[in-house]
């Protein structure tokens, strides 16, 4: 590296950064998050691990694991923001997209409503990294049937919805955000399939719809979203009938969140990453 670079670090003596040519992209893309950005990230979420540790088991795993995370050694964990924030620059330099908003690709976030469950996603890993897999199948299915070879490229997470009033009501949804070029006809064929058998239906109180198109024209915007594993919330203010006045769309917190690192870390990257196509693999 040289001095057109800043960096920041937690060690003096190891400065966690990008491959140079990705850091090449990083500058000509600047909506990416920054090498200063995840590094903060990473010393918020290792605070956060050693605060809680003893209260939620494997604390001290991950934390271990992102603490040593080097240039030479990634550790490839979907929670680390060093390696999330390389992953996203290497598709950067493979995608034939240009620095700034274009109309040529687009993000959609597909949500498996159906497949709605009441039980935390760290209840049975197992079922989840199945449950995923069969995604992967059946989204690949019909971008064939719709007639596209790709590429394509997202990232599972799952979303806890949080209506207003017992606890027993939460509940996860699956989803799937995707970056892909921006063809009506593909995304109609992605919706009426999501729309399929009433799987816009979640719940009475909630804004039911199967897909959603992200509103950002930044290509590297839209990328990050499709290749961010992190889970979220959705919280909800009702009226008194049970109508509903908006909701937000925020981070998880507390044990919560650190339940869904554990669980992301035990899925690894391969399983909650969707592919279909060939990039061109173009390098900048």
């Amino acid at each position: 590296m040289n001095e057109a670079y800043y960096f920041r670090t937690s060690d003096p003596d190891q400065i966690r950064h990008a491959p140079s040519h990705l850091e090449r992209v990083s500058k000509a893309f600047p909506a990416v998050v920054t090498q200063q950005e995840s590094e903060h990230e990473r010393q918020c979420l290792i605070h956060l691990l050693d605060t809680l540790n003893g209260r939620v088991p494997g604390c001290d795993v991950i934390a271990q694991k992102l603490r040593e995370c080097r240039n030479d050694l990634p550790c490839r964990s979907p929670v680390c923001p060093h390696c999330r924030r390389e992953r996203i620059l290497a598709h950067l330099a493979m995608w034939p997209v240009l620095p700034g908003n274009s109309a040529e690709y687009v993000g959609v976030v597909l949500f498996f409503n159906k497949d709605t469950q009441t039980s935390p996603p760290w209840k049975n890993t197992d079922a989840l990294r199945a449950q995923i897999g069969r995604y992967k199948q059946r989204i690949s299915r019909v971008l064939n049937r719709l007639g596209y070879a790709g590429p394509a490229t997202g990232t599972f997470s799952m979303m806890r919805h949080m209506p207003d009033g017992p606890e027993a009501r939460i509940f996860w949804v699956p989803q799937l955000c995707l970056f892909l070029p921006n063809d009506s006809t593909l995304i109609k064929g992605l919706k009426a399939h999501m729309s399929r058998s009433g799987g816009a239906f979640i719940d009475s109180s909630t804004v039911n719809t199967p897909v959603i198109g992200l509103r950002y024209k930044d290509p590297a915007r839209l990328l990050s979203c499709a290749l961010n594993p992190v889970w979220h919330k959705a919280d909800y203010t009702l009226t008194d009938k049970g109508a509903l006045v908006k909701s937000r769309i925020e981070l998880l917190k507390g044990r919560t969140l650190l339940k869904s690192l554990l669980t992301l870390d035990s899925l690894g990257t391969g399983v909650v990453s969707f592919s279909f196509g060939q990039l061109p693999g173009k390098v900048h």
